[in-house]
This record gives C-alpha cells, sequence and structure tokens, in this order.
C-alpha cells in the first residue's frame, strides 16, 4: 500500500471512529479526552492542503491511538494485521515488526478461534457490522491472555471491506478470580453435600432452616425440603429446648466452643445425640448461623455399655475371693481388687505404685521376673505355683499366680494382668497331709510287722517254754555240787535272754499290758537310772524331777523295758561318754496333739530324756521307731529297742515324741495319761518253791507245753488233768467241775480263743479262779479278760519259782 494510500486510510479511519475510540479509553480523564479530541480533525477543517491536513490528523490519530491502555490492532480484510498500538504490543510479548507478520487467528487460543472465526465470517456476509467476545489471545512465551475484543470492519462505498479494526482489554485477572471464586464455590459446595457431619445453615432472626446437608437429612430422617420448612426447636425435643438454646447461647459468646451432648428428635420420634460446633455468617446478607452436627449417639451408647461393662466385671473383681491384678512393664502395681489387698495386708493406695520387689524376698523377685519375661518374650499365659509374698506385717503367705500379657490397640505390650490365690494353708494342710500319710503308712508297717513279729514270738515263747521246763526239771533233781548244774543254769539264762527278745518283739507288736499297777514314774525312773548308771561308769546322770507326780497306770516289767531301751540309745550315741539329763513334769495336752493318733486331752505325765550325743538327721529320725531299722554294724544291734519302746508307749496311750540334731544331742519325750488311783507298792519276791495239793486244768492246744507243764505242776505236788483245747477243757470240766480249784487257760488256740473259752467256764462256775498263759495276747484281749474277772497272767516262758508264786497268788486270794 502507497504511502497516499495509507494516508487515506488512516484519514478514514480516524474520520469515521474517532468518537468509538475515545469512548473505548476507560482510563483517561475527562481533560485527557478533550485535549485528544481537539487534536483530531473534522470535516469543517480549512488547512491550506489536503495533504498537510491528513499528516496533521495522523498524528494527532497516533497520539491517541498509542496513549490508550486498550490494545487496538488495525488489520487488512485477510486479517495482517497492519498496524497496533504500544498497549497490544505490551499485553501479548511481540514487537509490532513481529505482529505485522502474523493474523488475529494466529494469536487466537486454538479452543477460541472456530468462535471468533464464525463471528468474523458473519461480519463478512454483512449479517453484522461488528461483534465483542471475551477470548483467549496467546502471548510470544506461550501462555495466554484473556481479553475482551470489540471487531469492527470498515466498509468502503461498494460495501466491501477496507480494514478491521480491534480494541482489546486484558480481562485475565477477572476471569481467573472467577475461576478461583468458581472453583472455591465448587468446592466447598461439595464438602457440603459430601461432608460426613451433618450441616445446617439457620437464619439467627427467624431460627428458619435455610440450608440442610444430606449428611444432616439422614441423621435427622428428614428430606432437605422438609427441613427448610422447620425451625430450629422443631428438631430438639420440647423439654430440651431451653437447655439447647442457653447451650448455644453461651457458644454464640464466645463462652464455650462446643455445645455437647445435643438431644436431637428424629422424623420417627427416636432421640439422638450430637455434638454441634457453629460460626456466624452472612449469606445473601442475611446474618446465619452454619452448624456442624456430629451424630456420638453410637460413641454414647458404647461409653455406657462400657461403664455398664465395667462396673459389672470390677463388682465381679471386687466379689470374688483371688485376688485380681495390673502391673506395668516395670513390675509396679496399676490396679488390684480388694482382695489383693486383703490378702498383702495393705490399702488400696498403698498398693499402687508398689513394685514387686518391696514385697517379695530378692530371690522370689528374680523368680517372678524371670516368668514375667518368658510371658512378654512368648505372649503366653505362665502360672507360678508357690509365689512367697511378705505382706505388710511381715508374714510371709504363699500364693498361686497366672499372669498373661496386657496390649493396648496398637497391639503393644504395656504389662500384665493376674490372678493371685492364697495357697498358704492348702499348703500347710498338704504338708499336714503327707506327714500323716506318712504316720498312717508307718502305723500301718508296724502293724503288719507286729502281727508276724508277734506270731513268731508266740510260737518261740512256746519253743523256750518247752526248753524252760525241762530245765527246771533237771535242775530240780540235782544237787548244787553236780557237773552238769552250772551247765543248765547257763541254759536257762539264755532262755531267759531269749524270752527279753521276744518281750521286745512283742513290746513293738503291742500285744497287751498284763501287769499294770498304779505307779510313781520318778520312783521307776530313780531306779532304772540307778542300775544302769553302776554299769555305765562313763555317763553322767542329771535328775530333775517334780514333786508330787501323777501316778500313772503302766506295766512296770514292760516301762522298765523302755526305759532301759531309751537309755541305752543314749549311752551308743556318745561312745567317748556324756550327760543324761532326765526329767518328769505334769502336763496338760490339747485333744489331735498326736495325730492322727487322736489322744483324750487331758491330765498327762512328760518323762524327758535327753543326751549331748552325736544326733540325727532328719532321715533317720523318721525311721528310728521302725523294727529292725538300725543304724550299728551289722551283729551289733537287732533293731528292736526304739521299735518296742514305741509299741509299749502306744499300747499304753502315750505319745513319744523325739527331737534332734547333728552333733547336737537328742531329746526323747515320754507322755502317759494321769491316773487317779493311788499307787500300790510292791511286794518283796521270794526264792522259795511254794507248792500245793489242788487240781488245776491245764489247757494248751501245743502238746510240748502240756507235757512239760504238767510234769512242773506235777512236782510242785498238783493234780493236773490236761487239754489240748477250749473245746476239750469245756467238756471236761463239764465232767468233773466239782473238783476242779484252778484253770491255766492259754490265750491263743485254734480251736477255741482262751477269751471265749474262759467266758464259758464262767457260765458253768462264775466263781471259778482262771490264771492266763500265753506268749502275747491279740489285741489287748489279755487285760479285757482281766478286767472280766480272771484271776491272773503269766507269760512264757516261765520257770518254776515263777509259775509256784502266782498259783499260790491266785488261789489263795
Amino acid at each position: 500500500m502507497s504511502k497516499s494510500k495509507q494516508a487515506s486510510v488512516n484519514s478514514s479511519f480516524v474520520n469515521g471512529h474517532a468518537d468509538s475510540l475515545l469512548a473505548a479509553i476507560p482510563t483517561a480523564n475527562p481533560a485527557e479526552q478533550k485535549a485528544a479530541a481537539q487534536t483530531l480533525p473534522s470535516e469543517m477543517a480549512t488547512d491550506p492542503t489536503e495533504e498537510t491536513a491528513l499528516l496533521q490528523s495522523e498524528k494527532r490519530f497516533r497520539t491517541v491511538f498509542n496513549a490508550t491502555p486498550l490494545g487496538i490492532a488495525v488489520a487488512n480484510p485477510e486479517g495482517y494485521f497492519l498496524d497496533v498500538n504500544k498497549a497490544f504490543t505490551k499485553m501479548l510479548g511481540y514487537r509490532k515488526s513481529e505482529i505485522k507478520k502474523m493474523t488475529f487467528v494466529d494469536i487466537t487460543h486454538p479452543n477460541d478461534r472456530r468462535k471468533t472465526q464464525k463471528l468474523s465470517n458473519s461480519v463478512r456476509k454483512g449479517k453484522i457490522n461488528s461483534y465483542k467476545i471475551e477470548k483467549r489471545y496467546l502471548r510470544k512465551g506461550g501462555d495466554f491472555i484473556w481479553a475482551v475484543v470489540r471487531a469492527t470492519a470498515a466498509r468502503d462505498d461498494n460495501g466491501d471491506i477496507q480494514y478491521w479494526l480491534g480494541i482489546m482489554e486484558d480481562i485475565t485477572e477477572r476471569k481467573q478470580a472467577e475461576q478461583a471464586l468458581a472453583e472455591s464455590e465448587s468446592r466447598y459446595r461439595m464438602l457440603f453435600q459430601h461432608s460426613a457431619e451433618g450441616i445446617l445453615v439457620v437464619e439467627v432472626k427467624t431460627r428458619k432452616l435455610k440450608y440442610a446437608n444430606p449428611a444432616i437429612c439422614k441423621m435427622l430422617g428428614y428430606t432437605e425440603k422438609e427441613l427448610k420448612r422447620m425451625r430450629v426447636e422443631n428438631i430438639h425435643p420440647e423439654e430440651d429446648v431451653k437447655w439447647v438454646f442457653r447451650e448455644f447461647k453461651e457458644m454464640s459468646q464466645g463462652e464455650k466452643r462446643l455445645a455437647q451432648n445435643i438431644p436431637c428428635l428424629r422424623k420417627d420420634g427416636s432421640k439422638i445425640y450430637v455434638n454441634i460446633n457453629s460460626t456466624q455468617v452472612l449469606i445473601d446478607g442475611i446474618e446465619c448461623n452454619i452448624g456442624f452436627f456430629q451424630d456420638i449417639t453410637q460413641r454414647l451408647n458404647a461409653e455406657k455399655a462400657l461403664r455398664e461393662s465395667e462396673e459389672k466385671y470390677r463388682n465381679i473383681l471386687e466379689s470374688i475371693e483371688e485376688g485380681y491384678f495390673e502391673v506395668n512393664l516395670a513390675g509396679n502395681f496399676t490396679f488390684v481388687n480388694d482382695a489383693v489387698c486383703k490378702m498383702m495386708g495393705y490399702a488400696l493406695d498403698e498398693l499402687i505404685g508398689m513394685n514387686n520387689r518391696e514385697y517379695t524376698s530378692p530371690e522370689t523377685a528374680k523368680k517372678m521376673y524371670q516368668v514375667f519375661n518368658t510371658v512378654y518374650r512368648e505372649g503366653r499365659p505362665a502360672k507360678v505355683a508357690n509365689f512367697e509374698v511378705i505382706t505388710k506385717t511381715g508374714a510371709k503367705k504363699n500364693f498361686e499366680l497366672s499372669a498373661s500379657l496386657m496390649r493396648n490397640s496398637e497391639e503393644k505390650s504395656i504389662g500384665f494382668r493376674g490372678i493371685i490365690r492364697d495357697v498358704t494353708e492348702r499348703l500347710k494342710g498338704e504338708k499336714e497331709k503327707e506327714r500323716l500319710a506318712s504316720q498312717i503308712q508307718h502305723a500301718q508297717k508296724m502293724e503288719a510287722i507286729g502281727t508276724l513279729a508277734g506270731g513268731i514270738a508266740h510260737d518261740f515263747n512256746n519253743l523256750l517254754m518247752g526248753f524252760q521246763g525241762n530245765i527246771s526239771l533237771m535242775l530240780l533233781d540235782l544237787d548244787e555240787d553236780h557237773p552238769y548244774c552250772e551247765y543248765l543254769k547257763n541254759m536257762e539264762s539264755y532262755v531267759i535272754r531269749g524270752s527279753e527278745l521276744t518281750r521286745q518283739i512283742l513290746g513293738f507288736a503291742r500285744r497287751g499290758k498284763y501287769q499294770v499297777k498304779t505307779t510313781n514314774l520318778n520312783d521307776l525312773l530313780d531306779k532304772s537310772a540307778d542300775m544302769f548308771s553302776r554299769t555305765k561308769k562313763e555317763i553322767s546322770i542329771h535328775k530333775k524331777f517334780q514333786e508330787n507326780l501323777w501316778p500313772v497306770e503302766v506295766d512296770r516289767g514292760q516301762f522298765e523295758q523302755v526305759l532301759l531301751n531309751l537309755f541305752v540309745n543314749s549311752w551308743q550315741a556318745m561312745p567317748g561318754g556324756g550327760s543324761l539329763y532326765l526329767e518328769t513334769e505334769n502336763v496338760y495336752l490339747e485333744e489331735n496333739y498326736d495325730k492322727p493318733y487322736e489322744i483324750v486331752p487331758g491330765p498327762y505325765v512328760r518323762i524327758s530324756v535327753t543326751d549331748t550325743g552325736i544326733g540325727m538327721d532328719k532321715e533317720i529320725q523318721q525311721r528310728i521307731f521302725e523294727p529292725f531299722f538300725t543304724t550299728k554294724a551289722v551283729g551289733r544291734g537287732t533293731g528292736l529297742g526304739l521299735a518296742s519302746t514305741y509299741g509299749i508307749i502306744k499300747n499304753h496311750n502315750g505319745v513319744i515324741d523325739v527331737y534332734s540334731e547333728k552333733d547336737h544331742g537328742t531329746i526323747f519325750k515320754i507322755y502317759l495319761p494321769a491316773s487317779d488311783k493311788k499307787v500300790v507298792k510292791k511286794k518283796p519276791m521270794t526264792e522259795i518253791l511254794l507248792s500245793g495239793s489242788e487240781t488245776i486244768l491245764l489247757v494248751d492246744d501245743e502238746e510240748m507245753v502240756v507235757d512239760i507243764g504238767k510234769e512242773v505242776l506235777e512236782k510242785l505236788g498238783y493234780v493236773v488233768i490236761p487239754a489240748a483245747g477250749g473245746i476239750e477243757a469245756i467238756d471236761i470240766f463239764k465232767q468233773g467241775k466239782s473238783r476242779i480249784d484252778l484253770v491255766i487257760l492259754d490265750m491263743i488256740m485254734p480251736d477255741m480263743s482262751g477269751s471265749e473259752a474262759f467266758d464259758k467256764l464262767k457260765e458253768i462256775q462264775p466263781d471259778l479262779k482262771v490264771l492266763l498263759s500265753s506268749g502275747y495276747s491279740i489285741d489287748g484281749r489279755a487285760s479285757e479278760i482281766l478286767e472280766r474277772g480272771c484271776h491272773g497272767f503269766i507269760q512264757k516262758p516261765f520257770n518254776l519259782r515263777q509259775i509256784s508264786r502266782k498259783i499260790r497268788e491266785v488261789l489263795d486270794s
């Protein structure tokens, strides 16, 4: 285009669009707009030449063109830029020379080109002369701006487009603000609609519900339309409305941040509880409260159920006898029930925080650490059968404990819980039970051995009776200077030693007391001690006898054997000599003093025999009363002494205890029931053979005993009628009872026992005199027969002098 042509275009442009251009400068103040108007040409101009006028007009146009803050572009009919102002190049970042090589389409955002071309085509077709559009322009750096574009087509006289005029206003900031607002509204709309919390918007003045989100609709059971027709008081129970409004008022005044446990009424009439947080805002010029509702009904119900459960289980824990405890990982109590407090003697506040090292011994604390460490590592419960605890008073108790690991909600170990039981008395009972079982077992063993030994002793005594009878007859016919007399006397002493051995066997077998007499044990003990001391000079004997000692009823011969056994036992425990302390005392014993052998509580006489010997350990003490048990070398003891002692004491309804420590001596204590009878003085024995002429019925199942007995009695002058058993004796007695003066009756016979034979003989002749003779008596029946009227007892084997004295004692009584 030629310069004249360009000038013509500009002139035409200025003349035709000056007004619109001025109107499109929003930032120009009125003074600037007036100055610009004065520089523009008009059709009334009177310049000398037209060329000069055009140049002046273009100059004035250029001033306005570049001064406006709006982007102005002039393009040819094809859309190529002819000219752009400074604001335009600044908007798009291009230089003017770069812009002039481009079209409107080139700088239009691809997404807006179609819409722009459509409007441009409408102008070209004459449908419209201009258009206004919001569109995006591409900047040189690749980003874009938003602009409001006013595009106008300038036409010639033929109506053809001569050029395009475009005026652009940068609205990028406004569009970004609108977009941000739209996005914000979208986000908040989404939060409102999809919030898990119920949201209600309430007009402050009218208390009408303005907006409700789906969550609050679901929470209350209403639709949004229904809620919008309601007021605040409609969604709360009538009786709670005043309290609810007071809570809201305190919250609006800043006195509290949250209204808690607010009751709400659902559409179906059921009640729920919510926490409400609210804030005050202006919506459409109306003051409103936005309330955020959190349904806590399930939580409250769960908490209530938990409280009830905790209360129930706490009541259970407080009512059970077992102790329940919880400790932390350090072993400090964090919870205990009342039973634990009672067991340990501490108050609750004293136990909480107490460590297990404070109420156990170091050994027990170490043991418990190992147990809890195993529970911690393996996660499995553990039991402790015997857990020793030191109570507040210092007393020791034994607990049985079961413990398990405690974990929190994150499965992290936080401590231990468990049950404890006080088993102190149970353990004592078990020990006592074991002791009693041991004693019962010992008693049963003694009974079994006694039965066996008693039978052997009986038969052995019958044999000794045969020896003794023959020896007595032989000595009766020999002079003292006969060469065989000494041998026979030696044999007689051997029989006596054999009878003493069987007497010991019968003692621990407890086969009766035969010659029971009321006795002062001081006299018996003093006599026995003096006899023993004469043979054992290395033993120093010390006596401490109580005056006015209560009398007792004993078989003196058996009890002398008891004392001798104890003296010998002490002497053997003091091989280098020592001291023997003898003491008597009146005492009272309680019931069940010597379980399992129950005794009658009451007055007893106690004899204490104490030595300074080598003592015994616990294992030996448990066996010393067993028959045939001995610590002596083979051939140096029978093991019958203390067994016999035990049997004799028990058979006298007495008690014998032993206490000993290794290298600290031994104490034997004997308890015998006191008697209210007077002591009977013992008559001196004569060595003269006593004879007679009475008729005697001799009853024994042993033929040897009957034969030798008949000869012995006949030597003494008696008429003897032999009987081989109880049945035969009854028959003989019935036939010749008027001439029989005395019956010598054996206790043990196979066809009829001595006890039964005695009763039948007494039925026939009540005043009949009977002398019992036996190697032993079963279950103390000899004593029973003596109590039923029998006149005397003599134990086999007996010699000629003994039987002669006993027969005269019975016949002359």
